[in-house]
């Protein structure tokens, strides 16, 4: 690029910084005035209303309201000029990071677009700078130089993209800047994917893909399903899709209308700064295990989803294993949904006896007419509710007969003695009627009790015969061992992971769905690592939203509770609106290290990846595990002092990852991540593996790869994961024998 061109762009930045540095000085001053003008208000409402007191009046109620309206008017107003002028302030350092120049069909003049992350507009409404969600950027991602349109209110926009040029402007200066086709393997790409990685996940605005901005713009479908490898950047598409929606929908959608459910509490925190960066406010983030713990209200210890990890992966020697891994499989299969269903039928129309409820020889209420109650006149309510309803109809048949039982014995008393006290007389009737009357209340309580945890275990006590007409797969033995297993724990009053989904299932099937109808758009991210079950849980909650479905089915963490293929959700998507992408590229690893990655799964890997070299892969044996903490040590201050920022030492188990911890913690810095709700921090991190989903490292230290630890197909993928949490380096460690698992990606190397 010549001097020329470099002299006219920075004019034009000059020019940009001059526009932004203004509108930043007006909205500060705003800011300023909206501030003194509320101290001005609370000044007068203290002098004018003083204290409140009933006494003064309502007249001093009505004045202290207004004051309290107009200082929360003041506040919506500073807190909105606020955010603009953070937006401005981040302008001031790089107010655009892309050019593209648009001749529009009819036109004779290209229109120059530069291209940020907010929109920057003069007083003479010309846009300087777009915002990168505005429907004529899409160009921008979508389009190299040549023909190119766009949709907007007024329809399609048809023309030619003349040029393409990327910037990296840092406070407020241009540090280099070229043509481009915005391929993935260009300059600032490059720059980007090479740098260390951070405590939190950046946006990439600037580095956006074709196929990304398809999924991050798509609106043609109620609900997608994102499939992409390792580092396809399906969380940060996730991101920006909902950055996009707030900026298309803003009057419509706010952030508190959308909802992500991550897999824990660590990735909620890693992700929690895009939106702000983006100049959004963080949409609701949970996880299916904090709502579905909430929601189950029972004093049973309930297992957590690293819990139950913890015991697949540590107690495989433990006599009862083998039982619990047929547990889970079981209730994870979608099979176990149709007796789920057949259950609810049953428990909803015929699990249900009543007797006549008959009062001092008075029929009050008869079986049949209880029966008509619950299969007829209350059949449009939720179990729960109707039983409530059956419950309070008989109270009500009986109060009559109730008190004036309650006014004979009373009068008996009173004729017995009239000088008693008359208060006194009453209650001890009161008594005597509830105490005469208890079997016929223990009766109604039998006959309308609603206990979730007993309605589950009426289904194992009977799961043989629900579970007749399905092929399941699973021989009468064990049925008969998942029965007395999970009856078992239920006894002990024990719920297992796999228990919860199943609970809540039946729990919004027979106490009703809990409102939740301000969520417009659901995100759930892992997808591969939720069951059939709780997706049918997902859209049971949110079926009037739209929800986008996130995940790599080469990541599913645990063997035996995951989605296994989408086509086993297929049936709970409307099909004529949902939609399947599949994102084709990997950009987070080096080559190296993403074909290291791809062979470890042992099959043909199609999807492409960043043409970025780095170090090859190291798979390194030692004699026993002190040796390889040993060497833990040596490399991890040698890869800090090369500079490398954030360095994961992925453990198998929670066991492993505290001893690694305490052997290393005396000897140099190091944090540890043992639970799903640690603190994530940008560190060098021991962590097990399947808590370390959705992280990335600029550094992967895999502890102990041997036989003894990754020894059967099941912990294929649970590995894979492991290694494709590396950007830049990659080296695994093992005692004894290498597992087999690494035997056709080791000999490539």
């Amino acid at each position: 690029m010549n001097n020329f061109e470099w002299k006219l762009e920075n004019e034009w930045l000059q020019e940009v910084l001059k526009e932004v540095r203004k509108q930043f000085n007006e909205k500060h001053d705003f800011k300023e005035k909206f501030r003194k003008d509320s101290i001005e208000t609370q000044k007068q409402l203290w002098e004018d209303i003083g204290s409140l007191s009933i006494t003064n009046g309502l007249d001093q109620v009505v004045d202290f309201m207004e004051y309290i309206t107009t200082l929360k008017m003041q506040k919506r107003r500073h807190e909105f000029v606020r955010k603009l002028e953070e937006k401005y302030e981040k302008m001031l350092l790089s107010p655009y990071f892309g050019r593209m120049d648009f001749l529009e069909r009819g036109n004779d003049k290209a229109q120059k677009c530069y291209i940020g992350n907010f929109n920057l507009i003069n007083d003479n409404f010309d846009f300087l700078v777009y915002d990168w969600r505005a429907p004529i950027s899409s160009m921008y991602y979508d389009y190299e130089i040549g023909k190119a349109n766009y949709i907007c209110p007024e329809g399609s926009i048809y023309g030619e993209i003349t040029l393409k040029r990327q910037y990296k402007i840092n406070n407020g200066k241009i540090e280099y800047m070229f043509d481009s086709n915005l391929n993935i393997d260009d300059e600032i790409l490059q720059d980007i994917l090479s740098k260390s990685t951070d405590s939190k996940m950046k946006n990439i605005v600037t580095t956006i893909q074709r196929e990304q901005n398809k999924v991050i713009r798509n609106e043609d479908y109620k609900n997608l399903i994102v499939q992409g490898p390792a580092g396809s950047g399906k969380t940060s598409i996730a991101l920006h899709r909902i950055a996009y929606i707030l900026y298309k929908h803003r009057d419509k959608i706010a952030s508190q209308n959308i909802i992500i459910f991550s897999p824990n509490e660590i990735f909620n925190e890693y992700i929690s700064d895009v939106l702000p960066q983006l100049g959004e406010d963080n949409m609701c983030q949970t996880t299916f295990k904090e709502y579905m713990q909430k929601a189950l209200e029972s004093d049973f210890k309930k297992e957590s989803y690293s819990e139950m990890m913890e015991n697949i992966l540590a107690a495989n020697k433990d006599p009862m294993y083998q039982r619990r891994i047929v547990s889970i499989k079981y209730k994870s299969s979608i099979q176990f949904i149709d007796i789920l269903k057949k259950y609810v039928d049953y428990a909803e129309k015929k699990d249900r006896s009543f007797k006549d409820i008959i009062l001092r020889g008075r029929l009050i209420i008869s079986s049949k007419d209880l029966q008509e109650l619950f299969l007829k006149d209350y059949i449009q309510f939720p179990l729960k509710r109707r039983l409530h309803k059956i419950r309070e109809r008989i109270l009500f048949l009986m109060e009559p007969y109730e008190k004036d039982w309650v006014n004979e014995v009373t009068s008996k008393f009173m004729e017995s003695d009239p000088y008693l006290d008359k208060t006194e007389v009453r209650n001890r009737s009161i008594a005597i009627v509830k105490n005469e009357m208890k079997d016929i209340y223990s009766e109604i309580n039998r006959m309308t009790e609603f206990d979730l945890i007993d309605i589950y275990k009426k289904l194992f006590m009977k799961l043989e015969s629900f579970s007749a007409n399905f092929n399941t797969g699973y021989s009468e033995k064990e049925i008969d061992e998942i029965k007395s297993y999970t009856l078992d724990n239920l006894k002990a009053e024990k719920l297992n992971y796999e228990d919860q989904p199943p609970l809540l299932y039946l729990k919004g099937v027979l106490e009703g769905i809990p409102k939740t109808s301000e969520i417009k758009y659901v995100i759930i991210d892992e997808a591969q690592d939720y069951t059939p079950l709780q997706y049918e849980i997902f859209y049971q909650l949110f079926k009037h939203a739209n929800i986008t479905i996130l995940g790599d089915l080469d990541q599913s963490i645990n063997p035996f509770m995951n989605v296994g293929d989408y086509n086993n959700i297929s049936h709970i998507f409307p099909k004529d609106n949902t939609f399947i992408i599949n994102l084709t590229k990997s950009y987070r690893s080096t080559m190296e290290i993403t074909k290291f990655s791809r062979r470890l799964l042992g099959k043909d890997i199609t999807y492409g990846c960043v043409e970025r070299s780095g170090a090859e892969p190291l798979i390194l044996g030692f004699s026993d595990e002190k040796s390889i903490k040993e060497k833990l040590l040596e490399d991890v201050k040698k890869y800090k002092e090369k500079g490398y920022k954030s360095i994961g030492i992925i453990t198998r188990t929670v066991k492993e990852a505290d001893e690694v911890y305490n052997f290393l913690k005396e000897r140099v810095h190091v944090r540890a991540i043992l639970k799903d709700d640690d603190e994530y921090v940008s560190d060098t991190l021991v962590i097990p593996a399947y808590l370390a989903k959705g992280l990335e490292f600029d550094v992967v230290l895999i502890y102990n790869a041997g036989n003894e630890n990754y020894c059967c197909e099941e912990e294929r993928l649970l590995l894979y994961t492991a290694c494709t949490r590396a950007l830049h380096i990659l080296c695994i460690y093992y005692s004894g024998n290498c597992t087999p698992l690494l035997i056709s990606a080791k000999s490539l190397i």
